[in-house]
């Protein structure tokens, strides 16, 4: 954590600025700090020296006791209307970031103390409520007062109600709900944070592939998170058992994973793959769906083939934060070791090719050539894929989108897919795969700003199934320009019509 000291140069800034206003308000700030610093010591001391058990403190006990760290939510939010008022400049508004002020607040204010109250239930419940509820309106009030900071605001929130939904059993969905809406407001505005991915995936107790999913983006996110393995070997545990009692789609796929994740036995993983192909024709073939299973099949797979965050991790976020590479297949040697997982990667979107003719597979079909796109651009991954992707069956796919409302200037064109008002609408999957290291530079910037133009309603525009056919075909093209050996060169040359995709996709 960042130096608690003040800071020298706001120390010489009071002492020798040249605008009265200036001084007075670094100053008055440094006064606040100062106050800021006085409460945090005394809680601190406090965690260090109080007894091991509270259970069974009274009353009076605990209103003192929260007395303390209700005083210091006060000083930090003080502090937060001194240095974030529109009068102040930008040093003092940078203040409350560089010294991570708000996650103080969160450490030493609101944590500390919830933990203290959590470990002291059933007899600190009530005043536990009572805290909860000044926490939630003290952040409330500092996210009214500057939205701009709500990233972080929207996080600690749902931290908050989290607690809530421990204790408050009969509301416990209610309250769940709640606090999943803080959390995806605050991915909304940063998707690039695993830890936030992994709050989600704490939330998701009835969806066992919305889970999975939520669990290894994690891991795969731009700020993948290191510390989620204890929650997923939690979840692995509880349906381990349970492979051989319920023989469904998604029990074969966890347990899967799990024996991925844990490099268990291969015979074991083979035996699992087959059952879970086995079943997966028939869920694909369910009534048209909203709730996206394919798709968390396939980010589940791509996390897989990315390692999970192994420590060779890091080697492949460098590499997918560059837009394309060329470098020899040695690069990549170790993170693409897993070959199981591609081979159940690729033997899940063959499934998904197959039964392309219903609408619940192509919205998986659509990530996996997102994901076969930006891999395309780095010949080191792709040579490690490449023998093992259903080319035949993706050119196969791709022709069959042709139809005579096929707009070719828009797959044939380098940019992005817009629509006829040169809007791009946005898919239900595209919210799901931001923030994963490989999908960076796939949307074009401010794709999910409504104020540049982008988010236009799909019903204003194009039908879901148009936008994303295009999008598909588009993927297509763009894979065959950056091909490396299994991808030609040859583009569509009909006239209102493709040609056949084949000598483009296909080696030979």
């Amino acid at each position: 954590m960042t130096s608690r000291l003040l800071p020298s140069r706001f120390r010489n800034e009071a002492a020798t600025g040249t605008i009265d206003q200036t001084k007075a308000d670094i100053a008055t700030l440094i006064q606040q700090y100062k106050k800021v610093i006085v409460w945090e010591n005394k809680c601190i001391g406090f965690d260090k020296e109080r007894p091991q058990s509270t259970i069974h403190l009274p009353c009076h006990r605990w209103q003192a006791l929260l007395t303390v760290y209700k005083h210091l939510l006060n000083e930090h939010e003080q502090f937060v209307y001194m240095s974030r008022m529109p009068s102040a400049s930008a040093a003092i508004r940078d203040f409350l970031r560089n010294y991570e002020m708000l996650n103080r607040m969160w450490r030493y204010g609101i944590y500390s103390p919830l933990e203290i109250l959590r470990q002291s239930l059933p007899g600190s419940l009530v005043h536990m409520l009572h805290f909860i509820d000044h926490v939630s309106s003290t952040l409330n009030r500092i996210l009214v007062f500057d939205p701009a900071l709500e990233v972080i605001l929207y996080e600690q929130l749902g931290d908050v109600t989290r607690y809530r939904m421990a204790v408050e059993r009969q509301d416990r969905k209610h309250w769940a709900g709640i606090s999943r809406y803080w959390y995806r407001k605050a991915a909304d505005r940063n998707p690039n944070i695993g830890r936030i991915q992994h709050s989600l995936a704490v939330l998701s107790h009835s969806d066992a592939l919305q889970k999975l999913f939520y669990l290894t983006k994690a891991f795969v996110c731009v700020q993948p998170l290191d510390g989620s393995r204890a929650t997923i070997d939690i979840f692995f545990n509880h349906w381990k058992g349970l492979a051989l009692q319920r023989h469904s789609m998604a029990t074969h796929f966890v347990v899967a994973h799990s024996v991925l994740l844990t490099d268990g036995s291969g015979e074991q993983l083979e035996t699992l793959t087959n059952d879970f192909m086995s079943l997966l024709p028939m869920y694909i073939q369910r009534p048209s769906s909203r709730n996206q299973h394919e798709v968390y099949i396939m980010s589940c797979n791509i996390a897989s083939v990315l390692g999970y965050g192994t420590p060779v991790y890091p080697h492949l976020a460098d590499l997918f934060s560059k837009k394309q590479s060329s470098g020899t297949a040695n690069e990549s040697a170790s993170a693409m070791e897993k070959e199981d997982a591609i081979r159940l990667t690729f033997q899940a979107l063959s499934v998904l090719l197959r039964y392309s003719n219903f609408p619940n597979a192509i919205p998986g079909i659509h990530i996996s050539l997102a994901f076969l796109w930006r891999v395309s651009f780095h010949r080191s991954v792709m040579e490690s894929l490449e023998a093992t992707v259903p080319w035949q069956a993706v050119t196969e796919f791709l022709n069959s989108l042709f139809s005579h409302n096929t707009a070719f200037s828009r797959i044939q064109d380098e940019k992005f897919p817009i629509g006829e008002y040169e809007t791009a609408p946005q898919l239900p999957e595209d919210f799901l795969i931001r923030g994963q290291v490989w999908s960076q530079f796939y949307y074009p910037d401010n794709f999910f700003k409504d104020i540049s133009g982008y988010g236009v309603s799909i019903d204003e525009m194009d039908s879901e199934e148009v936008v994303r056919r295009h999008r598909c075909l588009w993927l297509g093209v763009q894979i065959a320009k950056v091909s490396w050996h299994y991808l030609g060169r040859d583009l569509f040359e009909g006239k209102g019509r493709g040609t056949d995709l084949s000598y483009s996709l296909v080696a030979g």
